[in-house]
């Protein structure tokens, strides 16, 4: 018999992301809403359930539905927090990231690899990316391997270029380069799929199919690293994840921290598109899973990243880079891996970062429904960073949401704007077009390429300020709080077909909630960023508590 755990939450706001936008009290019976409404009413409703019930103050604080990261990479957050931390926040030049990554390897055991996270290329003082010569500086007896913040750059020491066999005559894989000198020796970088060369003979090969940070790991790292992970996204509020680039090292990872309790956040996963034949093979053609762990989409890549510099453009970049960035597939080859996913009956996602490379992805959507119609598809295009407004009319009329993360330009909007121009960032991420064509507003993290932190993604929609206090342009596209915490909530929710379990406080729904510290619509617009979140529950448990303002249970 199921032991009854009835809560009744009250004593402070309580937003509940539906029509009715506030209540005063919840109850949930076993991790499920049961009634909102009044504090008397959902006493009333907890009475009829059971005469031994909690009732939770929220002490003024303000409860809203458990936000969701509906485009993350929740391992590789977990990955690159036992990783030296190179990024901006801590190097602003190349000795910077020798220093940390010497210091950083004096904790390691011997001959153990050295591996940074996060530098920036263009916020170093050299704007440039490191060498192999420079990384030799770190070590020349064992591998030493940077990641660019992006994710689409590894950078290599002679050591492991050695290793892995990358020599003047190693061909440039399809969707990705290998850096070189001028005398066309590889020279450390491995630029989008050349990354692939990492995954050896113990790793996942991706090919084409998208930047390879699947780094070979030993099964009980894998579980510390979705620990990890998982305790960041929790302690910002995230209750539910979509982890938007699986292979069958992620998925047997969160398989095996499902069945041991360890996974506590939800995850649904998007499949890399490498993985599409094994898919329709065993007839997966819509979700499997549960609400804990599922498989819900597909996803591919069109092009390159905006912070690498390889996001397809249909013009120059601003800061002199020669080139337009690059695909990862030839057209034809792309549009065949939507057309199929599509007729197979799979949600695709595809990463999509310049107006080239979104407009290719439009057209490849526009005629896969033209030869095999179907409703309700919900085909997103991830990040849609420089959608002009005419590809956001199409958007809506294909019903295609786009997943962006504001994020990307707090963090690192004074770099944009040096690479793009402030015409075109003035424009980067053109909400006001979403909200004028009806196309849906999403917010999400991209962690680790941003940091899980929801506050700072909902003051960067609110108000186009970078955390330098940069302010972005284009007043147009600046969203209220109220859509922001919609854009983390029912809206996530409906990028990933969850609307009807999560997103909302609703009877019937999850006890899934976030608490902040004050009620964000009574917040001042350049305040939100002080914002804090207190808890987090799970199906009415509670999952993150912090400690300075703990929720009392009366």
């Amino acid at each position: 018999m199921i032991k009854q755990d009835v809560k009744v939450f009250t004593g402070g706001t309580i937003l509940t992301m539906t029509a009715d936008k506030t209540a005063e009290a919840v109850t949930v019976e076993n991790g499920v809403i049961r009634c909102v409404g009044t504090a008397e009413e959902c006493r009333e409703a907890a009475e009829r359930l059971t005469h031994d019930y909690e009732e939770i103050n929220l002490n003024g604080q303000c409860l809203v539905p458990g936000l969701i990261d509906a485009h993350c990479h929740m391992t590789m957050r977990g990955r690159s927090l036992l990783w030296a931390d190179i990024s901006s926040t801590k190097v602003s030049c190349i000795d910077d990231i020798i220093k940390v990554l010497t210091d950083h390897a004096k904790d390691l055991p011997a001959g153990e690899p050295i591996r940074g996270f996060g530098f920036d290329h263009r916020s170093l003082k050299e704007n440039r990316y490191p060498t192999a010569e420079e990384l030799d500086r770190v070590a020349t007896d064992r591998p030493v391997q940077i990641m660019h913040v992006s994710c689409h750059v590894n950078v290599l020491n002679h050591y492991l270029l050695n290793q892995l066999g990358i020599t003047k005559d190693t061909p440039n894989p399809d969707g990705g380069t290998i850096g070189r000198n001028e005398a066309g020796e590889p020279n450390g970088p491995l630029f989008d799929s050349a990354s692939d060369y990492l995954a050896d003979e113990f790793g996942v090969e991706i090919s084409n199919h998208g930047p390879n940070f699947h780094t070979p790991d030993t099964p009980k790292n894998l579980q510390k690293i979705i620990e990890l992970g998982q305790n960041e996204f929790l302690a910002h509020g995230i209750t539910t994840t979509n982890d938007v680039q699986v292979t069958k090292q992620e998925m047997n990872s969160y398989l095996a921290a499902r069945n041991s309790g360890l996974l506590k956040v939800r995850v649904f996963c998007s499949v890399l598109s490498n993985h599409l034949n094994d898919l329709m093979n065993l007839g997966i053609s819509s979700h499997l899973g549960d609400d804990k762990l599922a498989i819900t989409s597909l996803k591919t890549y069109i092009d390159g990243a905006i912070t690498a510099g390889t996001a397809y453009m249909s013009s120059a970049y601003a800061d002199g880079m020669e080139g337009h960035g690059y695909l990862f597939h030839e057209i034809e080859e792309y549009k065949n891996i939507i057309i199929e996913g599509h007729t197979f009956g799979l949600q695709t996602l595809t990463h999509a970062q310049g107006d080239a490379g979104i407009q290719i992805v439009l057209e490849a959507i526009e005629e896969a429904q033209k030869k095999h119609p179907r409703e309700n598809m919900r085909h997103r295009i991830e990040h849609s960073s420089f959608a002009t407004e005419e590809q956001v009319r199409k958007m809506a009329e294909l019903e295609v949401i786009p997943v962006p993360q504001p994020q990307n330009f707090y963090e690192r909007g004074e770099e944009l704007i040096g690479a793009y121009g402030k015409e075109r960032t003035s424009n980067i991420i053109p909400y006001g077009w979403f909200k004028e064509h009806g196309v849906p507003v999403t917010i999400t993290s991209d962690s680790p390429v941003a940091h899980v932190n929801t506050v700072q993604g909902i003051y960067a929609a609110v108000t186009r300020k970078t955390a330098k206090g940069t302010y972005m342009g284009g007043a147009e596209h600046q969203l209220t709080t109220e859509e922001a915490l919609q854009a983390y909530t029912i809206n996530a929710a409906k990028a990933i077909f969850k609307e009807d379990k999560i997103g909302s406080i609703e009877k019937g729904k999850y006890a899934d909630f976030a608490v902040f510290d004050r009620n964000p619509l009574e917040t001042d617009p350049d305040d939100l960023i002080n914002l804090s979140i207190t808890q987090t529950w799970i199906e009415g448990e509670q999952v993150f508590s912090k400690k300075s303002s703990e929720i009392k249970v009366g």
